[in-house]
């Protein structure tokens, strides 16, 4: 995502950043990114779950991709809303990366920790705890940011069992519109 004047910044969960002001590292190498400058859990008008990092490192070149668990990257060029029924990915930073379809476009889900979070995207895709701020795209347009799901604390895999599974994202087109950021 870059603003207006071209900076650039990544998008993760707003729970993950906890205490504020956080350095974020590329879990891959360890490689620190940049630093967590706004962010928001439940605690906001729409009850959302977002964060932005500004990149800080200039020695990483921020191209506008997502990267696969097996270290490939793959290019986002747009985002838009989901729509009911789309057949989407979901990348996952502790799980593998899964393909499922949308379920709701205007889901509301209170985790156990109390935090209520309205207008989510709602996805058959498992997910499990560390996974949480993965994107939810399909082909190159970006949707949502995982902000948690269903048995997070349970195997979530190809050969596990998931029907009664699901994932839940902030729509990244809101972000962006709130943010005054945009996909590059």
């Amino acid at each position: 995502m870059q603003n207006a004047s071209g900076k650039k910044y990544m998008l993760t969960a707003g729970h993950c950043m906890g205490g504020g002001a956080v350095t974020w590292h590329r879990r891959s190498g360890d490689i620190p990114l940049g630093r967590a400058i706004n962010w928001v859990y439940g605690n906001d008008t729409d009850q959302s779950d977002y964060g932005v990092v500004e990149y800080t490192n200039s020695d990483v070149t921020p191209n506008g991709t997502i990267q696969y668990k097996d270290g490939s990257e793959g290019q986002i060029s747009r985002s838009a809303s989901a729509f009911e029924g789309e057949k989407v990915k979901r990348v996952g930073t502790v799980s593998q990366d899964l393909v499922g379809m949308v379920l709701a476009t205007d889901a509301t889900v209170t985790y156990t920790d109390g935090t209520t979070l309205r207008h989510m995207i709602e996805a058959s895709n498992c997910s499990v705890h560390g996974d949480s701020g993965g994107p939810l795209f399909s082909d190159e347009t970006a949707l949502g940011i995982l902000s948690g799901g269903s048995y997070a604390d349970q195997p979530c895999g190809d050969s596990d069992g998931q029907t009664d599974r699901s994932s839940f994202y902030e729509p990244v087109y809101k972000v962006l519109s709130w943010e005054g950021l945009k996909v590059y």
